[in-house]
């Protein structure tokens, strides 16, 4: 009697190494890998940009990207957040003009352009500066505009821009 009560134990035993690796193989096989983050275009086209923003000046050249925000995996289910961001080159005697126009105070560094577009600066920023007459704080659907007066550089930006279609 004694042998045959052993003989269920052993045999559960000798399964268990062949179950512990069924269930890592399950488990490795139900995780995908994440998305890769595609790089972002940084884009030029001025026309598709005047459908999300009105720069407040007259702009030689712009540089700007628009992303999705934290995770872009197509499977998790809710709403993805936008962010819009760009760097303008103002014409001759347009930064003086704006920063004539207003009160203009020193911007906190809270909200800097992205690693794509200071890379395509010619120039280091001096120091942004902002005003309550082109920024308003309450909305971040709406463009925040920050000026470098010394470099005649623009920075904008907004999370989930209203844009024309």
């Amino acid at each position: 009697m004694r042998t045959a009560g052993r003989a269920p134990l052993l045999a559960g035993s000798a399964l268990a190494p062949v179950l512990v690796l069924a269930l890592a193989l399950a488990a490795t096989a139900c995780t995908a890998d994440p998305p890769k983050q595609q790089p972002v275009e940084v884009r030029t086209d001025t026309a598709s940009l005047a459908k999300c923003v009105t720069l407040p000046g007259r702009a030689d050249s712009v540089h700007w990207t628009y992303r999705a925000l934290g995770a872009t995996d197509s499977r998790v289910p809710g709403p993805t957040d936008h962010a819009l961001d760009g760097i303008a080159r103002l014409a001759d005697g347009e930064a003086a003009r704006l920063h004539g126009s207003g009160t203009w105070t020193p911007a906190d560094a809270s909200h800097l352009p992205p690693a794509e577009l200071t890379a395509l600066l010619d120039h280091p920023v001096g120091s942004w500066l902002r005003t309550e007459a082109l920024d308003d704080e309450s909305s971040s659907s709406e463009p925040h505009f920050l000026l470098d007066p010394g470099t005649g550089t623009l920075y904008f930006w907004a999370i989930n821009p209203h844009c024309a279609d």
